[in-house]
């Protein structure tokens, strides 16, 4: 028996290789957007998040989830970028100092509980901790005075990662589950 034969390589599942491709079409796909806007980030995070994490065991859970994720994603932005609005206009009320960030907390963890009681309003009760999560990220992570436009990125690679494991797990690569 040779080396080459002693040596065992790992499984690769074909629900692996979806994901790897729903990163690899995520960053073409966002490489022609930086065609028209160019000065979008290189690296499309949740377009490659929320490509692999759709790319589920069946068909039907990809479209169902996938639909979940995008209306989570919309109550998040609904809640948020009010938020995110309020956060700038405080920047010309409050100093920065310990008033600043003690209203910022306040903003915070009341657009949470909105949003939490948003999303699970909306029926969205399963993925309300994700609709909080990207309020989150929205309020914490933006950088720019740009409000809308950071938002409405975020929003534009959710549905593209979204739309990108629907593409290959329904369309291209349908998989009806295990057959038990």
């Amino acid at each position: 028996m040779g080396i080459l034969e002693k040596i065992r390589l790992p499984h690769v599942g074909f629900r692996k290789v979806k994901s790897v491709l729903a990163i690899f079409i995520g960053f073409w796909f966002w490489q022609l957007m930086r065609l028209f806007f160019p000065a979008l980030e290189i690296h499309p995070i949740f377009i490659y998040i929320y490509g692999m994490i759709e790319i589920r065991d069946s068909s039907e859970k990809t479209v169902d989830l996938g639909k979940k994720r995008i209306k989570s994603t919309f109550t998040a932005l609904g809640v948020g970028i009010p938020c995110m609005i309020l956060l700038e206009a405080l920047k010309g009320i409050a100093p920065e100092g310990w008033l600043h960030i003690g209203l910022e907390l306040l903003i915070l963890i009341g657009g949470v509980l909105l949003t939490l009681e948003v999303a699970e309003k909306v029926g969205c009760k399963a993925f309300c901790g994700l609709a909080a999560a990207i309020f989150i990220i929205l309020i914490i992570s933006y950088t720019t005075d740009r409000v809308f436009l950071y938002a409405l990125l975020r929003c534009v690679q959710t549905i593209a990662g979204v739309f990108i494991a629907w593409l290959l797990n329904v369309k291209i690569f349908p998989y009806h589950g295990n057959k038990a």
